[in-house]
């Protein structure tokens, strides 16, 4: 039994090492899954715990506790130390975002419509918008909140559907296309705010089911979007958790933060969504760049969606 112990206690050592991998090296299945995880290893950790101290293998009750401290440890940095607001640049003027993978175009129209309404959600980006969705959310009353669509272009190789993005002003600029990626195109948007323009992306990279390498290029590729100075918000399913060193390494290099873990309120677990059981990873993000401070972020189940929406509210810098 203790050699079990140790066996057990060791392939999850090696698992939790897979989030140190340099980028690009989780370009492989089924490393991408099982990185993507980690986060979940709290659970078989806890249960060779209590089996470790009923069978009094202390040695292996240790190497548990420490693997358990550590993978609790990432868990807290989505609560500590306390978001610090000092320092922030002055803002009189918030933004509410939203994302949502519609899976295949099921989402319900109306929840959506909803959503907007209660959250006063001024920019949505959608993914997987497929069939006769745009039409039903229209016919639920969309355009009397966000009257403004951007279309990505649809291609035969979108992974579920199409990206779009609904704005309740009018972009100065927009394009179908903003990037060239093994994936749904990327619609851009380009808004005038109070505070100065602010650009927004809808993203949905390969999921590593089609093709892990298209997977890795998508996300290393989502780097290209941020212009400084204009702040830029990109926002989708990005098929990666905070886990995966492709991710990590993409945020780095564009200077955009995680919306969830920059607010310092907890994780936001998107997917599955389907059942009902909580879902158990976030694989679905928002992320901006620049003076863009997050003040609160909700993650709603949508019928018909596997993936929860994210609605975030940010505040905007003050130009002078």
């Amino acid at each position: 039994m203790n050699t079990l112990l140790w066996i057990l206690l060791g392939l999850i050592a090696l698992w939790m090492a897979l989030r140190f991998l340099p980028a690009g090296a989780d370009w492989h299945r089924p490393l991408v899954e099982l990185i993507a995880l980690i986060d979940l290893l709290a659970v078989p950790l806890l249960a060779i715990l209590i089996w470790t101290v009923v069978a009094g293998a202390w040695p292996q009750c240790l190497l548990a506790l420490i693997e358990l401290t550590l993978v609790s440890c990432q868990r807290l940095l989505y609560r500590l130390p306390p978001a610090d607001r000092t320092g922030q640049p002055s803002s009189d003027h918030g933004l509410s975002v939203m994302t949502l993978n519609c899976r295949f175009g099921r989402a319900d129209p109306e929840e959506v419509v909803r959503c907007v309404r209660t959250y006063g959600v001024e920019v949505l980006a959608l993914q997987e918008v497929k069939g006769k969705l745009l039409e039903s959310l229209l016919d639920a009353g969309l355009n009397q909140h966000l009257p403004y669509l951007t279309q990505g272009t649809a291609r035969p190789d979108d992974n579920g559907g199409y990206n779009a993005i609904f704005s309740a002003h009018q972009p100065v600029k927009a394009s179908p296309s903003a990037l060239d990626l093994p994936a749904a195109a990327v619609p851009l948007v380009e808004l005038k705010t109070s505070s100065g323009p602010i650009r927004v992306a809808s993203v949905h990279p390969k999921s590593p089911q089609r093709g892990a390498k298209q997977w890795g290029m998508g996300i290393a590729a989502l780097a290209r979007l941020t212009h400084p100075p204009v702040p830029t918000i990109v926002m989708g399913d990005c098929n990666a958790t905070l886990q995966h060193p492709t991710f990590r390494a993409m945020l780095a290099k564009s200077g955009l933060h995680d919306a969830s873990l920059r607010l310092k309120a907890g994780r936001h677990p998107t997917f599955p969504s389907a059942s009902a059981f909580p879902p158990l990873i976030e694989i679905d993000h928002i992320l901006a760049d620049g003076d863009l401070v997050p003040q609160s972020m909700h993650a709603l189940r949508i019928p018909g969606s596997d993936h929860r929406a994210l609605v975030a509210q940010f505040t905007l810098p003050r130009r002078l």
